[in-house]
């Protein structure tokens, strides 16, 4: 048992409540940015988010020992490659540059020395070397190596299917039916079918949680509604005909974004429970969101509604099944969809080959775009994090003190855009910084208490989030005007809309 409290120098500790434990005076262990910050733990573990905050808060130099106590990262290891794709792997190709330079020395010439070593893992990937190029200005080496047979190596081999988990994937199509309906009978089908299954509570186990997954929350929405009504009525009917008691339902557990943040670690705890409990779960709706880190070896059922956009996807999801018990993937296609008509047709051709279908991934760090986005960010990182006199929040206005420095690392920023990119491109990023620069020391030279960020002013800040800029009116926000809209995540793309119910009454005449 642990409790967390607080010490006397007002940190979070998490301590054993035991007298008699070795961690009654605490673990070293520390899950607030404050405290890791302070403390500078050897093992960081984070996101890819947390990069942003380098333009934000000035603590984060201490990371990398910018200020002399320790030594900065030297390994760092990234797992899950293929998700650093798309627009999130532009953006963070862009704030790797300011990991690369506070990790090592950027010498005058431009060149960082002492780089950190980069590994990375992923099971669905194509053409990953050039996406190692884009995001961390590398060159891939692939780890194990191939050898003669590509299922054995000196590292790993393929277990027997008689001690490890397979999966078997069905493909259902009916042309004369909605894809709902279908979807309803599938349902009861197979989970009527894992109750009539002979064997103890063992054997039945794996297949008594059937794990949906869908491709967008409009179908998981009406999908939840028919798990409470049709697949409900749909059982009896099944049962029936199977002279065997319908199946007890209870209502549908979800896994997606509509879920709040507290309720999804409960929710992941009690895919755990097995069925010998009697507090497993029947039915979970989720979506993307299993598609990484939901490692529950218990699960052997899966139904997949509709093909999903890409391979890579696809095998992420079904991979959640059948990791120590033989898994059952059931693959519901929409007859409407010729892409889906396409899977069916072809679904053994595909699955004989899965992973040859897998799509290759994209980052482009220095596209246009992603300038706009997030260079600017990258120049304040590289600012506060390798300049000590611009470190501080107050310090914003200081540029001009410091125009060489900014110079250097402006140049650094070009070559590696020239490494990572066009040369058309690598030219407008040249151009685009000396703009940047421009601007923010002509802001420093008529704001002379300029800040990185000043929530009271806005006119007197540097920065200002992107969401505030979207909302705000009042300023003209636009790239190379200050105060300069920058991500306070990786993920910060649009402003929230917000909606309020509004009850009308009726007004008697």
């Amino acid at each position: 048992h642990y409790s967390v409290t607080k010490g006397p120098d007002e940190h979070l500790r998490i301590a054993c409540g035991n007298s008699t434990c070795d961690f009654r005076d605490g673990l070293p262990a520390y899950v607030i940015d404050q405290d890791i910050y302070r403390v500078r733990p050897e093992l960081v573990l984070g996101t890819v988010d947390k990069f942003a905050q380098m333009a934000w808060n000035d603590n984060v130099r201490n990371l990398f020992a910018r200020d002399g106590i320790g030594t900065p990262p030297s390994l760092i290891i990234q797992d899950e490659l293929h998700l650093i794709s798309g627009p999130l792997g532009s953006v963070v190709g862009l704030y790797e540059t300011a990991i690369d330079a506070a990790c090592g020395t950027l010498t005058s010439d431009g060149v960082v020395r002492g780089r950190p070593k980069v590994i990375a893992s992923t099971a669905t990937i194509r053409r990953a070397d050039r996406q190692i190029r884009a995001v961390f200005d590398r060159r891939a080496e692939q780890f194990p190596p191939p050898g003669i047979d590509p299922d054995l190596s000196f590292f790993a081999e393929p277990a027997p299917r008689e001690d490890e988990g397979t999966r078997e994937y069905v493909g259902v199509m009916a042309p004369g039916t909605s894809h709902a309906t279908l979807m309803v009978r599938v349902y009861a089908a197979i989970l009527q079918a894992a109750q009539d299954l002979p064997g103890s509570a063992d054997v039945r186990d794996p297949y008594w949680t059937l794990l949906g997954y869908f491709n967008s929350l409009r179908v998981l929405g009406s999908a939840n509604l028919q798990v409470e009504g049709d697949v409900r009525d749909r059982l009896q009917l099944v049962a029936r005909r199977k002279q065997a008691s319908p199946r007890e339902v209870r209502p549908p557990v979800e896994l997606t974004s509509r879920v709040a943040s507290a309720d999804i670690p409960r929710t992941l705890k009690s895919l755990e429970k097995e069925f010998g409990s009697g507090a497993a779960n029947d039915v979970v709706l989720a979506t993307n969101m299993i598609s990484v880190g939901v490692d529950i070896d218990r699960l052997g059922l899966m139904a997949v509604m509709g093909q999903p956009q890409s391979s890579a996807e696809y095998i992420q999801a079904t991979s959640r099944v059948g990791r120590k018990h033989p898994g059952l993937v059931v693959t519901v296609f929409n007859s409407a969809r010729s892409r889906d008509r396409s899977h069916y047709e072809n679904f053994v051709p595909y699955h004989q080959a899965l992973y040859r279908a897998v799509e290759a991934t994209s980052a482009t760090p220095f596209a246009a775009r992603a300038r706009d986005r997030g260079l600017h960010g990258v120049l304040v990182s590289l600012a506060r994090l390798l300049v000590d006199d611009l470190a501080a929040n107050p310090s914003a206005h200081r540029i001009t003190d410091c125009y060489d420095e900014m110079t250097q690392l402006a140049e650094f920023l070009e070559q590696r855009a020239q490494a990572v990119t066009d040369p058309e491109e690598a030219e407008d990023t040249k151009r685009q910084l000396g703009q940047l620069l421009k601007v923010w020391s002509e802001a420093a030279e008529s704001l002379p208490d300029m800040q990185y960020k000043n929530s009271g002013n806005y006119d007197d800040s540097l920065l200002v989030p992107s969401d505030v800029a979207l909302t705000d009116d009042d300023i003209d926000y636009s790239t190379l005007e200050i105060p300069w809209p920058t991500p306070q995540s990786m993920r910060d793309v649009d402003a929230e809309s917000a909606l309020y119910q509004i009850s009308a009454r009726k007004v008697p005449r």
